[in-house]
């Protein structure tokens, strides 16, 4: 009787004690994936001496940053708006949320607070196609 009761309770802890480590294994890997999933991220655009936005097209998570670094050997700039077009070719049309000057080098980067897309364009190469879109989620 006496080993039965042992048997027994030591079984009883052994399945507490497995429960309860899986609750704290569920309980931290939970806590690692909400952090990682949280965690805002810069994604890089490059500014090509071909004239091209690598990537020109980008989906990215509220919360998270683009950084547009010129790595060809002529200046370029980035405005965020929509390109139309005219008589005279291709123009971009400001819509107030970004604009650098010209760079010749360097980067510069914008943090995207809310959801939508968001068109964007060289200003000095938009008529050779010098355009990119950000899409927020």
């Amino acid at each position: 009787m006496k080993r039965a009761v042992i048997v027994l309770n030591t079984a009883v802890l052994l399945i507490i004690f497995s429960f309860y480590g899986c609750g704290i294994a569920d309980q931290t890997n939970s806590d690692l994936e909400s952090a990682s999933a949280t965690e805002p991220t810069t994604h890089i655009v490059e500014m090509t001496g071909d004239y091209e936005f690598a990537p020109s097209s980008l989906t990215i998570k509220q919360g998270d940053s683009v950084k547009w670094v010129v790595t060809g050997n002529k200046p370029h700039e980035v405005a965020s708006g929509p390109v139309i077009e005219t008589e005279d070719g291709r123009e971009g049309v400001p819509d107030g949320h970004w604009k650098t000057g010209k760079m010749d080098s360097g980067s510069f980067t914008y943090t995207f607070h809310s959801t939508g897309t968001f068109p964007y364009y060289c200003d000095s190469h938009v008529d050779v196609g010098m355009i990119g879109t950000i899409t927020v989620q």
